[in-house]
């Protein structure tokens, strides 16, 4: 029964709205063009009280962290994806860009009384720019398969605030989104 509960909890964030993963091929495009506006995508709904208290709790799990009941959870996610406007930047912008969405990262959590979490996966696209950063995390493999199962861009976010409502996001400079997810009441 716990199983069943879990695989309805992951499906419904999961939003599989019929989106089929592109084939991951060897060329990666670093141009704002119509591929990439393609692969950007939003998800947004509502968990009920028991979806919510149990996605929860698996997240935190995953996380190996307590956080405040009243806090909301914020995962910035780093991938590999065919679509990564970052991929293309030189090394010091693209370290410049980094520690940016670390900062404003920060500031919007605090505002919207939000913890933040920065995860990886193995094969994230230029990972050796944030493996070392004591923030990020190495997804053990749950976040890509249970949260993240889109592979069509290298960055993405998912929020769940507290009253179970949930938005996830694929793309980048995508503050403006989580800003607003956050404020909406």
């Amino acid at each position: 029964m716990k199983i069943n509960k879990l695989y309805l909890i992951i499906s419904i964030i999961n939003c599989t709205f019929g989106f089929a993963q592109n084939s991951i091929g060897s060329k990666i495009n670093t141009k704002i063009n119509n591929d990439f506006i393609s692969s950007i995508k939003s998800f947004v709904g509502k968990l009920n009280p028991e979806e919510y208290k149990e996605t929860r709790k698996e997240i935190l799990k995953e996380l190996k962290v307590e956080i405040p009941e009243e806090k909301a959870i914020l995962i910035h996610f780093y991938q590999y994806g065919v679509n990564c406007y970052e991929y293309g930047l030189k090394e010091r912008n693209a370290l410049g860009v980094i520690q940016n969405t670390i900062k404003i990262s920060s500031k919007i959590s605090k505002e919207n009384n939000t913890i933040d979490f920065f995860i990886y996966t193995s094969n994230a696209l230029h990972k050796e720019r944030i493996q070392d950063k004591n923030i990020f995390i190495l997804d053990s493999g749950f976040f890509e398969k249970n949260i993240f199962t889109l592979k069509e861009n290298c960055r993405a976010f998912f929020i769940l605030k507290t009253n179970g409502e949930f938005m996830k996001y694929y793309g980048s400079d995508y503050f403006t989104e989580v800003s607003n997810f956050l404020k909406k009441q």
